[in-house]
């Protein structure tokens, strides 16, 4: 059975004790803890707070499954990460994706796509250096990793071992690719999978004269993502890692991620609603009150 963990990036600001606290009272088993620029732990402080944050969580029944970094290729920042990273134990994280926005804006994908393949080839020799496992999420958008034949473009040069993709689902349903496709292409390189449930929100936009849509994201049983043959994909597949639930909750209207009591509501019925599935419980209803009160 998958651990469910968190990316907690909706309480990260809370001090680490209250924090795992939180997280702990939801009913996960871990932790998918941000240490990226922006986040209250960040690669200039690691080496002196994850220790520290690793005790805390340990000491509520938790364990740091996973970092969320903003890591690329490998430098100094890099290699001081990983470092603290191995010493307490830490196996699996997230690495930084390229998107063709902000800085990349207007630059020919092609050029974009050299230049990852050869920063994620530098990156896997110090993973594999410091015993660290990195893996890059596929996010819908004008990004590289759109989907994942796209990642694994990125990733032609790269070890599996040290370097593959963390599946997030929830995205490929944006991008339009099959969990059966996607989980069947990645092989050796599936690494991690975060779950979240997005829906399309399609609008007319009379200046362009032009359909739109919106992503909707909303609790995992009432979106586009089958979460059972999910589920059972991976099974199928051999993986058993942790589940790592992402807190996005938003529509045109309402971004939830402001308001943490609400967010913790959501994470706490998603939890129960995966502990379900997992347990072969087939009267939903009956374990998950929204369930029971949306009819």
């Amino acid at each position: 059975m998958h651990k469910i963990i968190a990316f907690c990036k909706w309480c990260q600001d809370l001090p680490i004790p209250e924090l795992a606290g939180t997280l702990k009272q939801l009913g996960l088993d871990g932790v998918d803890l941000p240490c990226r620029t922006g986040s209250p732990i960040d690669p200039t402080n690691a080496p002196s707070k994850l220790p520290e944050a690793k005790k805390v969580f340990e000491d509520h029944g938790l364990r740091i499954e996973r970092l969320s970094t903003g890591l690329r290729e490998a430098d100094t920042e890099a290699e001081r990460l990983l470092e603290v990273s191995r010493k307490i134990g830490i196996q699996k994280i997230r690495i930084a994706g390229y998107p063709l926005t902000g800085p990349n804006a207007g630059r020919d994908p092609r050029e974009l796509l050299a230049e990852a393949q050869r920063g994620f080839a530098s990156l896997g020799l110090i993973l594999e250096k410091h015993g660290v496992a990195g893996a890059v999420q596929n996010h819908a958008g004008p990004t590289l990793d759109v989907n994942i034949s796209s990642c694994l473009l990125m990733l032609s040069n790269c070890d599996p071992q040290w370097v593959g993709v963390q599946y997030d689902p929830g995205h490929a349903c944006l991008s339009g690719e099959p969990i059966e496709v996607a989980v069947g292409l990645l092989g050796p390189y599936l690494h991690t999978v975060n779950v979240k449930s997005p829906r399309h929100e399609y609008s007319f936009d009379p200046a362009s004269g032009r359909l739109r849509y919106a992503e909707v994201w909303g609790p995992l049983w009432d979106g586009m993502l089958d979460v059972p043959l999910l589920l059972d994909t991976l099974a199928a597949a051999g993986h058993t890692g942790s589940l790592s639930i992402h807190a996005e909750y938003r529509s045109h209207f309402h971004r939830l991620s402001s308001d943490m009591d609400a967010v913790n509501r959501l994470v706490a019925e998603d939890v129960r609603y995966l502990r379900a599935l997992m347990d072969g419980t087939k009267d939903l209803a009956s374990r998950i009150p929204y369930l029971r009160n949306s009819g």
